[in-house]
C-alpha cells in the first residue's frame, strides 16, 4: 500500500493525492500556525465574571481534558468546576485519573450518570442494527450530544459564562465524508432479512438517544431530531478551545500530569482517546473502510506539527493496527455488551476491503 512519504496517510483514504515526491495533499496543506497566545486566553476569561465560578470544564481522565484543568486551577487560578459523564464504557484507569487530578488540584468534581444506564441499551441495539454491514459507524453520536448538554447545564446551574474545551485540532482535520452516506451504502446492498435486523434494531436505538435527551437537555435541539449534529445555544456560557492558546505537546502534558497530579498514563503505546472502550470500534470501521486507523490519522497529524517522526508513528501504528489486537478489543466490546453469537459472528468474519 503506498503512503505518504512524510506522514502515514495511505492511497486508499478519502480525498488524498500525492505529488511527485509522495508528500500527500493533506501534509502540503498545512500551515503551522501559532497559537494565539496565554495572554489572548486571560482577557477572553476575564471578561465575563459569573456569581461564583470563572468557568466549567469537561474531564473525561484523557490528557487533553485533565491538562486543560491543570492549567486552569494551577497556572491560571480559576474557581472553576469539573463535569466528568460517567456512562458506562468508562475505563477504569480514567476514572481513577479523574478523581486524582481533581484531588491534586482542589478541584469541585460533578460527575453525571444518565438513568437506567442508557448508553449501554443504546450501543447494544446500535451494534446487533449493524453487524450486518460489518461497520460500526455511528457508535459516539450519544457522546458528542451528551457531553455538551451535561456541560451546558451545569454551566448554567453554577453561573459560569465559560466552558473551557480540550479538543485539538488534531481530532478535527480529517473529513471522510458524510458518516451517515458511508454507512447507507452498506444498508442499501443487504437482503431483506438483514436489512429488518437493521430496521428493528436501529429503532431501539432510536428510542435510547430520544431517552439521552429527555434526560439532558440542550436548548435549540429537538427532542426527535436525534442524528443532528448537535447545536451550541447561541445565549448562555460561551465555549473556549484552549489549546487554540495554548501550545499542544503531549509529551510536555502527559509529564506535567504525571508529576503534579497524579495521573496515571495507559500502558499503550498511544494515550489517545484510552478512556473509553469503545474506541477500538472505531479504529476496526475506518481500518476496513479505508486502510487506516484513527490512530493513524491521529499520528499523522502529530508528524505535520512537528511532535513525532515518522519512524516512531510507524512503529506504534502497526501496534495499534495489529489485527489480532483489533479483533482482541473487538471480543472485548461484544463480550461487554452480551451481543449473540450470531451477531458476534457478522463482525469477526466480516471481511471488507479499503474502499469497497
Amino acid at each position: 500500500m503506498k503512503r505518504c512519504i512524510r506522514c502515514v496517510v495511505p492511497e486508499t483514504y478519502p480525498g488524498v493525492s500525492f505529488d511527485e515526491r509522495g508528500v500527500c495533499n493533506f501534509c502540503n496543506a498545512t500551515r503551522h500556525q501559532e497559537p494565539i497566545g496565554e495572554e489572548a486566553l486571560l482577557r477572553k476569561l476575564s471578561s465575563k465574571k459569573g456569581s461564583r465560578y470563572d468557568c466549567v470544564l469537561g474531564i473525561s481522565g484523557g490528557k487533553d481534558s485533565c491538562y486543560v484543568a491543570y492549567l486552569a486551577r494551577k497556572r491560571y487560578g480559576l474557581k472553576a468546576v469539573a463535569v466528568c459523564y460517567d456512562f458506562p464504557f468508562m475505563r477504569n484507569l480514567a476514572r481513577q485519573n479523574v478523581r486524582n487530578v481533581c484531588r491534586a488540584l482542589d478541584l469541585e468534581l460533578v460527575v453525571v450518570h444518565s438513568k437506567n444506564r442508557l448508553e449501554y441499551d443504546l450501543l447494544r441495539n446500535h451494534l446487533m442494527s449493524l453487524a450486518p454491514t460489518g461497520t460500526t459507524w455511528g457508535q459516539c453520536i450519544f457522546c458528542h450530544y451528551g457531553i455538551d448538554a451535561i456541560l451546558h447545564a451545569t454551566a448554567r446551574e453554577k453561573d459560569a459564562p465559560f466552558i473551557l474545551s480540550g479538543t485539538t485540532s488534531s481530532e478535527l482535520w480529517w473529513n471522510p465524508g458524510n458518516r451517515t452516506h458511508l454507512l447507507m451504502r452498506h444498508v442499501k446492498s443487504l437482503p431483506l432479512k438483514e436489512l429488518m435486523q437493521f430496521a428493528r434494531y436501529q429503532l431501539k436505538a432510536y428510542a435510547n438517544l430520544v431517552d439521552q435527551r429527555r434526560q439532558f437537555k440542550l436548548p435549540g435541539n429537538r427532542l426527535l431530531d436525534v442524528y443532528r449534529h448537535p447545536l451550541w445555544p447561541r445565549d448562555g456560557p460561551e465555549q473556549v478551545r484552549v489549546f487554540e492558546y495554548v501550545r499542544w505537546d503531549h509529551r510536555t502534558m502527559e509529564r506535567t500530569l504525571t508529576e503534579e497530579t497524579g495521573w496515571v498514563r495507559p500502558e499503550d503505546s498511544c494515550s489517545w482517546r484510552y478512556d473509553c472502550i469503545l474506541e477500538p470500534l472505531l479504529d476496526f470501521t475506518y481500518m476496513k473502510e479505508f486502510g487506516i486507523s484513527t490512530s493513524g490519522l491521529y499520528l499523522s497529524s502529530l508528524i505535520r506539527s512537528g511532535l513525532m517522526g515518522r519512524d516512531e508513528a510507524m512503529a506504534i501504528l502497526e501496534e495499534r493496527e495489529d489485527r489480532t489486537r483489533l479483533d482482541r478489543e473487538l471480543r472485548h466490546v461484544l463480550d461487554f455488551l452480551d451481543v449473540p453469537s450470531d451477531i458476534r459472528k457478522q463482525y469477526l468474519q466480516a471481511d471488507v476491503e479499503p474502499g469497497d
